[in-house]
Formats: structure tokens, sequence, C-alpha cells
């Protein structure tokens, strides 16, 4: 299998909410970086925004300030990559958790407004694979089908759907999949599902037989359901459910059974066939 290659632009969305969607996306892009990877890690749910809470950071400018012509992709960047410790770069761009800011992305802007945003939104991507040669652009979509989660999993190289397995996750997805990523597969895109928050788990045992076997059925018929490859799945674990803020288990817990699942996921990422 070829490794994917640089400047890939990998979207993640979900149905609807509590997927642990941010979490897990944070957690990958700090696990990319890493491995000594660019990364830019981009925050679109515009209209719920979480990582200034889950980063603490306080940004002077927001993607909102891009959308509206009011700064560029540079002016917006947050470089968390030194004191993190990590071996490449990550990049972060907020979305702004106003209130004022949500609302006025939601309902204030006409059709030439948004337009005119989307045009920016391309060019930055662009700057930021050519100037900033990032090797992954991750961007983090508001859950369901609204306008910027559309307009988001539009520009994506690759798409991953976050779900968990209740039946009421399965059947919004398996919609959403026909309304709207059907349509994206005949354009040439591509759709994976991870699956988070899985039953079972146990944070101290490195491998259970039970728990394989049980992740395995899991992910076979969540596969046939959907009609497309599971390509990983991590288990609710408690010491991360009920924290009162985890932060990046990825690098920080490198051991914790959370860690090396993501991991053999992120490698999962970096292993996808390019001819697609």
């Amino acid at each position: 299998m070829q490794k994917l290659s640089i400047g890939k632009t990998l979207v993640f969305h979900s149905y609807k909410g509590g997927t642990g969607k941010t979490t897990l996306l944070a957690n990958i892009a700090a696990a990319f970086a890493m491995m000594g990877m660019k990364v830019c890690l981009l925050e679109f749910d515009l209209y719920a925004p979480s990582l200034t809470t889950y980063f603490r950071k306080t940004p002077e400018l927001f993607l909102n300030d891009l959308l509206a012509g009011d700064a560029n992709i540079s002016d917006v960047l947050v470089d968390v990559s030194s004191e993190l410790g990590l071996k490449g770069k990550l990049f972060l761009g907020f979305s702004s958790p106003k209130k004022d800011d949500i609302h006025e992305i939601e309902i204030k802007h006409d059709m030439k407004w948004q337009y005119a945003a989307i045009r920016r939104i391309l060019a930055a991507k662009k700057e930021l694979l050519s100037k900033y040669q990032i090797d992954y652009v991750l961007l983090d979509t508001s859950p369901g089908i609204r306008y910027w989660s559309i307009n988001t999993i539009a520009i994506a190289d690759l798409l991953f759907l976050i779900m968990k397995i209740s039946d009421m996750d399965i059947m919004g997805t398996k919609r959403m999949i026909e309304d709207i990523y059907k349509s994206l597969t005949e354009l040439g895109s591509k759709y994976f599902i991870i699956l988070n928050k899985v039953p079972g788990a146990s944070p101290i045992s490195k491998f259970n037989v039970k728990e394989a076997n049980e992740r395995n059925l899991w992910e076979s018929e969540i596969k046939k359901d959907l009609g497309t490859e599971v390509i990983g799945s991590i288990p609710c674990f408690c010491d991360i459910q009920f924290s009162r803020h985890e932060f990046l288990y990825a690098i920080n817990q490198p051991k914790h059974q959370f860690s090396r699942r993501l991991l053999e996921i992120v490698d999962k990422i970096k292993g996808i066939d390019q001819d697609f």
C-alpha cells in the first residue's frame, strides 16, 4: 500500500454531537505532529466551538475574521509545537466562542458574503499547503447537515465520520451518507468510519481476547450497515470520559490504551491508498 502523500485535507464529521469528535481530532493532530509532520488543525465547528477551551488559548483573531476578510490565515494561526514538545509542527486555527460571533455566522450573512467566505477558505488552504508546506490540514466540522459543515466537507480529500454505536447514531449516519456522502463519492471523494466510545474497555489490559472479538464484530456490522470501511474503534474509557479536562492523552499518556488505539488509527490514515 502506498502511503498517503503530503498536502492532504482531512475532514472529520459526525451525525450529531457527543461523539467525542473534537477530542479525538485534537489527539490525532498531536499524534501526527509528534511523528514529525507539519499539521494544521482548523476549527470549522463554527456553531459550537470548543478548541479554545480544550487548548486553553485566547487568540487575538479567529477563523471568523478570516471568513469576513479581516484577517489572513497567517494572522489566525497559533503555533503550539514548542510548548507541547512536538517533533514536528502543530498550528491551530480557532473559531470564536463569543455569542455574538456565533449568532452572526448563523444567520446574518447573505449568499454573496458566504461565497466570498468560501473563496477565502480555499485560498487559505492553498497557502497552508504551499507556503507552510503542511502535510495534513485537519478540519473539524459542525455535526449534522448544516451550511458550513457541508462546505467544509466539500473541500476535503478524505472524509472521516466519527460515530458511536447507538441506534440513533447508526441510523442518522446512514441517512447522512445517503443524503450527502454518496454524492461526494461520485465526485471522487472517499469516506471512512471511526467508532468512538465503544463499550467494554479496560484501560489496564493491553490485550483482551473478548474485547478484540467484540470490536471486530462491531466493526464488521457497522461496515455492513453503512457500506464503508471502519478504520478503527476506540473504547469508552471512564477515566477519560469523566475527566474534568482530558488533554492530549496521545502525547501525555502514550502508554494508555486510548493512545495506543488512537495511534493505530493514525497509522491506518497514513496508509490509505492514494489512488481512490
